[in-house]
């Protein structure tokens, strides 16, 4: 277990740089906090990860999380009825949360690309007994 202090160090540094990003000009603060919060419900959903990755997963889903948050919150206004804004830091938090996992599935699927243009072929491969 970690110690609290380092804990809650480590939490105030990233809550304070995540602050003095969204206090610079031309910076959508919810958008940032958006991302770091859908980054952060990744982050601590991710048991099977070590801490370093973790920490690596988290700044990268901030960043796929900043920079999708349009593209996200433009779905999510297509998929509600009616016609209703969806702020971009809504898009940042679903986008942070979501697009690390879909992009480690999309290369789990590219490392067996072989399994799957057999599939669309309509013809299989014997199978060997190795890796399912």
């Amino acid at each position: 277990m970690a110690e609290p202090i380092s804990t809650s160090s480590t939490a105030a540094v990233a809550v304070t740089g995540i602050g003095a990003v969204s206090l610079m000009p031309g910076v959508d603060a919810a958008t940032v906090l958006g991302a770091f919060a859908g980054a952060a419900v990744f982050a601590l959903n991710s048991d099977e990860l070590s801490n370093g990755k973790k920490i690596a997963f988290l700044m990268l889903s901030i960043v796929i999380g900043w920079l999708t948050a349009p593209l996200a919150a433009a779905l999510i206004a297509a998929l509600l009825p009616g016609d209703l804004h969806v702020s971009h830091g809504v898009g940042a938090l679903v986008a942070s949360a979501v697009m690390v996992k879909v992009l480690l599935a999309l290369i789990r699927l590219a490392d067996k690309s072989d399994r799957l243009m057999s599939g669309l072929r309509g013809t299989r491969r014997p199978h060997d007994g190795g890796d399912q």
